[in-house]
């Protein structure tokens, strides 16, 4: 794999969408609307989908890995649920493979974990887009009601560590309605600046590629980000130059500006870079300013 240099644009890759929310939502359908969908059902709910897609019945985790071959024909992998896959295919599968494993739970997660991730890595280098459906979890702390996505607590975290987009699911006066961002109440994550949408009807022409059209504005996100990164990095590499060539006190405040249009992120280090540079040439900050070390001289 060739080194992407930190200057240059990171090209378009698959991406990893994470679903989840409460009952009859219509989750599995809206993963159905999908570029070229093959449906991996670990929780015998296709036949409840309003989408009919290409299924693989799953029993067991073999039953998945046989089947790669035929997956690798699919531009989107939906896994649907998460919790049945991790917390029961995988989970029997390790402990097949090595009985200790039944009463090891912190090897055997790892083991999970490894497992997981090979088959996510194999879907990525197909260039697969990836969709994983999760039911809600409800947990009441006081009067406060908080939704997740239902996993067991280290298999969640990986979930929500690899996932680019997640969105929460639930109806909003009686209308079904996705939401990315994160709330108080739920988890999220919205790379791609998605507003609370809702979702279209089924019988909707519009329906017909909602969930395309969504991990289309996820993968031009990433994209526009890394340009946007690529940009404040060159922005940097320049400031870095003015002050390597600064050798009057107009040139040391003029650095002033240049270091508050550089991005948030780069301006505290470029500050003292500045600030440690210019003090070299016998100028420190006075009133906002850069003026001669009356010390110095």
């Amino acid at each position: 794999m060739p080194i992407i240099k930190k200057n240059d644009v990171m090209p378009e890759r698959p991406v990893i969408i994470l679903l989840y929310g409460t009952p009859g939502t219509g989750k599995t359908s809206l993963a159905g609307t999908a570029k070229n969908p093959i449906l991996i059902d670990t929780d015998r709910g296709a036949d409840r989908a309003c989408t009919r897609i290409d299924t693989l019945m799953a029993s067991k985790w073999m039953d998945i890995e046989n089947e790669k071959e035929a997956i690798k024909t699919y531009d989107t992998v939906i896994l649907d649920t998460c919790k049945s896959c991790l917390d029961e295919y995988i989970s029997d599968y390790v402990v097949s493979q090595n009985y200790k494993l039944k009463t090891n739970g912190l090897k055997r997660f790892g083991e999970m974990a490894d497992k997981f991730k090979d088959f996510v890595n194999f879907l990525r280098q197909n260039q697969s887009d990836i969709i994983f459906v999760c039911h809600d979890k409800e947990q009441v702390e006081g009067d406060i009601v908080k939704h997740s996505p239902e996993c067991t607590g280290q298999s969640k975290d990986l979930l929500l560590r690899i996932a680019d987009q997640v969105g929460y699911i639930t109806m909003v006066n009686g209308q079904r309605t996705i939401v990315f961002d994160p709330t108080d109440t739920t988890v999220g994550k919205n790379v791609a600046q998605i507003s609370p949408m809702t979702i279209p009807d089924t019988s909707s022409v519009n329906f017909q590629d909602c969930m395309a059209n969504i991990i289309d504005k996820v993968k031009k996100a990433l994209v526009n980000k890394s340009e946007a990164q690529k940009e404040a990095q060159a922005a940097l590499e320049e400031a870095k130059n003015k002050v390597a060539n600064a050798k009057t006190l107009k040139d040391a405040n003029e650095l002033i500006s240049v270091a508050n249009n550089l991005a948030k992120v780069h301006q505290r280090a470029f500050k003292e870079h500045v600030m440690t540079e210019m003090k070299k040439l016998g100028f420190v900050i006075k009133d906002g300013k850069f003026v001669k070390d009356e010390k110095a001289a």
